[in-house]
């Protein structure tokens, strides 16, 4: 019942303040969209406040496994390293999510390659029949050898 109830805490630490702020962003997008004297929203880098969750998120699940790993260590508190276990798995599963994420994000961002254009066919001289200076055999039953004129 403990391990229940340490694990809800450190993932209540972790995945509520992000929530929050999102919901806060929303709330702040919303009601200044309402405001017509402002004009269009400053413009802010998308891309650092994902990278900067991202990186939170991460920290703190290594600041808990490092926790649970030093306090697991202690004789009365053995049953932490089943919580370290799960922490170690829970960081291996986020990593793995974002490289699937970065993955995906590639394959829908890159260009479609374009299949080339296939090369015009050579301009060849209609095959004509040569006939030879002396008689052969004939190829293929009645013909005789074709040659490029």
């Amino acid at each position: 019942m403990v391990v229940i109830l340490l694990l809800a805490v450190i993932w209540a630490g972790v995945l509520v303040p992000p929530a929050v702020r999102v919901h806060a962003a929303r709330k702040d997008a919303f009601l200044d969209s309402f405001d017509d004297d402002r004009g269009p929203p400053p413009h802010s880098s998308s891309r650092s406040a994902p990278v900067q969750r991202r990186r939170r998120i991460a920290g703190g699940l290594l600041a808990a496994i490092g926790t649970t790993l030093v306090v697991g260590l202690l004789p009365t508190f053995r049953v932490l390293l089943v919580v370290h276990l799960f922490l170690v798995d829970s960081f291996l599963a986020y990593i793995a999510l974002l490289a699937h994420a970065a993955n995906r994000a590639a394959r829908t961002a890159a260009p479609v390659p374009v299949a080339p254009e296939p090369a015009p066919a050579p301009a060849w001289r209609p095959w004509r029949r040569r006939e030879p200076a002396e008689p052969r055999p004939a190829v293929l039953g009645e013909l005789g050898p074709l040659a490029l004129g």
